[in-house]
């Protein structure tokens, strides 16, 4: 999931872009024997507005020099609400979108994105991870080509830990919830004034279902019934009220992380006001480059609840063809560019962040001499965490309606909401809108 979704809320701004004309090829000594160059196919790309392009597009275009990719970038959710307005009038732009993986489901019950097992052979295929395979699928028939795979971690400033006289974790240790909330009770520190300078705990995507659906899985709970329809008696049963009783413990009980409007917790945690978050391999790089940082931080493992089991959130993004558009071959070539080797080497360095979906390209972790010490080492253990223990978010056609509400729910538990009546109310009105797929 990836990933950088709640920085939308904080410091996400709209990029354009626009292409230049192609200027005229002059061939031989005289002026006259002027002969046009050949015009290139241009595509645009609507996309994530949080990463980096320029690098992996100029990679694309020198293997590609017929085909220029103009990419259209918008916060995630100005960038979802542009996917189901254009792809549901039917335009022919954009021709590539990047896709939230499980928005792909709905995608293909609308007939949006154009099938794509023909654009990679049997051996590309088998070096995509299965779990992103079967995520980018609809109706036996792969829509959203892998990227990304992802996962997360434990983050912790080391400084704060050693101030309080705790031990934090090892990289490869897995703590409990219950060890980790105990823990930020004795972080959290408050000033004189009465107001907090350090919180404890907060996790990175405060009330997204791709980081908080992972509580209720580590009980044993499920994120929709097995007809990828059905909620009632899930979200709003025992093991859901449970998970997040504890979710609203943090902000109204405990008071480790604040309540208010939604913010990314990196961005305080650079800056010594959070003392540990659970978050994306894609700050480890971010860290590891700052200059803000001025103390010792550190990973570990994701939590889990003590009477349960390990569990942690993955999911991504994924690339998917405009079933509409008017330029499908050089869209082909742009997502078989981005989806396999060398194109997802450098998507993954220059791009997003998270963790590439290709075996092959996952195993460069442990043969690369820059990964070999903290803190790009943690990186390491982010590939490693990204294949165990996963778990999906919901894979429904409604999806769109199931975390847009669920948001809101878990929002409002955040602020103190009631965990049993929020849920109920967020069951009812999901339920409606997954019925309205029923056959």
């Amino acid at each position: 999931m990836s990933p950088a979704r709640q920085r939308t809320l904080s410091r996400r701004t709209f990029v354009g872009a626009a292409s230049a004309a192609a200027a005229p090829l002059l061939l031989g000594s005289s002026p006259r024997r002027a002969v046009a160059r050949q015009a290139k196919t241009q595509i645009t790309w609507l996309t994530n507005s949080d990463w980096p392009l320029e690098k992996f597009l100029a990679g694309f275009h020198e293997a590609n020099p017929d085909i220029e990719v103009v990419p259209e970038q918008l916060g995630f959710d100005a960038l979802q609400q542009q996917i189901q307005v254009r792809l549901g009038a039917k335009s022919e732009t954009p021709d590539v979108i990047s896709v939230d993986v499980p928005n792909t489901p709905n995608f293909g019950y609308n007939g949006w994105l154009a099938p794509l097992d023909d654009v990679f052979t049997a051996d590309e295929k088998a070096d995509m991870l299965e779990s992103s395979i079967h995520a980018g699928s609809y109706d036996d028939k792969l829509l959203s080509a892998p990227v990304n795979t992802s996962t997360q971690l434990l983050y912790y400033n080391k400084n704060l830990w050693d101030q309080a006289g705790i031990t934090p974790p090892g990289i490869d240790e897995r703590w409990t919830w219950e060890q980790l909330v105990d823990a930020a009770q004795k972080l959290t520190l408050t000033g004189d004034d009465g107001t907090v300078k350090v919180w404890g705990y907060v996790p990175e995507q405060i009330n997204r279902i791709y980081q908080l659906g992972v509580l209720p899985a580590s009980l044993g709970g499920k994120q929709i019934g097995d007809d990828g329809l059905t909620v009632k008696g899930i979200i709003d049963g025992d093991i859901w009220v449970e998970a997040f009783t504890f979710y609203w413990k943090l902000f109204n009980d405990w008071k480790v992380g604040p309540q208010g409007d939604i913010f990314w917790p990196p961005d305080v945690f650079e800056t010594g006001g959070l003392a540990s978050f659970v978050g994306g391999p894609w700050d480890i790089r971010r860290f590891a480059e700052s200059k803000a940082i001025d103390f010792d931080w550190g990973v570990s493992r994701h939590p889990y609840f003590e009477a349960g089991v390990p569990a942690t959130p993955t999911g991504g993004w994924h690339i998917g063809i405009n079933a509409y558009s008017q330029q499908q071959e050089a869209a082909q070539k742009f997502v078989h560019y981005m989806a396999t080797t060398d194109g997802n080497e450098l998507w993954w360095r220059t791009g997003s962040g998270d963790m590439p979906a290709l075996k092959s390209v996952l195993a460069k972790f442990e043969t690369e001499p820059e990964f070999a010490e903290p803190p790009l080492a943690y990186l390491k253990t982010a590939a490693n965490e990204a294949t165990v223990n996963p778990v999906p978010r919901a894979n429904t056609v409604c999806f769109l309606s199931y975390e847009s509400i669920l948001a809101n729910t878990f929002q409002d538990i955040r602020n103190g909401s009631d965990p049993t009546q929020a849920l109920t109310q967020a069951a009812d009105r999901i339920q409606r809108e997954c019925d309205r797929y029923r056959r």
